[in-house]
């Protein structure tokens, strides 16, 4: 009975990372530092996703929504490659948060089963690399593209039912953004598209009150859908200092993204 529980728990969580979404701040398009110039950022990144679950007939009735929540903070440094590439590199934290699972019992197990505890973890480390270049300039208009790669881990863990569960995962992704900007004063706001591929390697293990292992099985989880489109401004504050704010929309999630960059 008790594996049985844990199980379903599992189809939960693997349904939901299977479809979500991860992305940072992606910025104005292309290149925004000179060659040989330097700029130091903080960003701070909330994304949050959410999914229908459903499981064939017979072992649920029916699954309710569960929601992924992330928060960042990372510094980004980025230095001018040439006078229309940039390359940067982020490091900081990413807290999790699973919640909101409901199970219902099925004819066989009775009385209805009910899973509403959060998986949290404390902020772990996070690192993104990536490159932006400017593709096309001219007046006020630019277009820029970008591609990232992001590696960080968590660890969650909550109490459910008469066991403890934890879920321990390595999140690896490939980003990359096609957006324009226009330049309105101090204002440039800009949008377009984005891709958003990530992997991950996730190790889920139950244990009794006392410690003893009840259930441990690996995932390797990899998503469906890709595409998604940014929305976002740039505002300077005063000379060489920005402050952004974005949205980021992929398959069922969505990322509000804020933060300040000096350019020196």
């Amino acid at each position: 009975m008790k594996k049985n529980r844990v199980l379903l728990v599992i189809l939960v969580l693997t349904a939901g990372l299977a479809d979500s979404a991860l992305a940072e701040r992606w910025g104005r398009p292309g290149a925004n530092v000179d060659k040989d110039q330097w700029s130091l950022g903080i960003e701070y990144n909330y994304i949050e996703t959410e999914w229908d679950l459903h499981l064939p007939k017979g072992l649920l009735y029916g699954l309710g929504e569960q929601q992924a929540v992330l928060n960042q903070v990372l510094v980004t440094v980025s230095r001018g490659f040439t006078d229309s590439v940039e390359t940067y590199l982020k490091m900081g934290g990413t807290s999790t948060d699973l919640t909101d699972g409901f199970l219902t019992g099925s004819e066989k197990y009775r009385p209805s089963l009910v899973f509403n505890e959060d998986l949290r973890s404390n902020p772990e480390f996070t690192i993104v690399g990536g490159v932006a270049a400017t593709l096309y300039e001219e007046g006020k208009v630019k277009v820029g593209a970008l591609a990232q790669l992001t590696y960080f881990t968590f660890d969650d863990t909550a109490e459910a039912f008469d066991f403890t569960q934890a879920m321990e995962a390595q999140v690896l992704a490939l980003e990359a953004a096609l957006t324009a900007s226009y330049q309105m004063g101090k204002l440039t706001p800009y949008a377009g598209i984005c891709m958003v591929i990530h992997d991950a390697d996730i190790r889920y293990r139950a244990t009794d009150p006392f410690a003893v292992p009840i259930f441990i099985h690996d995932l390797d989880v990899e998503q469906e859908d890709w595409f998604g489109m940014i929305v976002g401004a740039d505002y300077g504050l005063m000379e060489n200092v920005f402050l952004s704010v974005e949205m980021t929309h992929v398959s069922e999630g969505v990322g509000l993204s804020t933060g300040v960059t000096c350019a020196f």
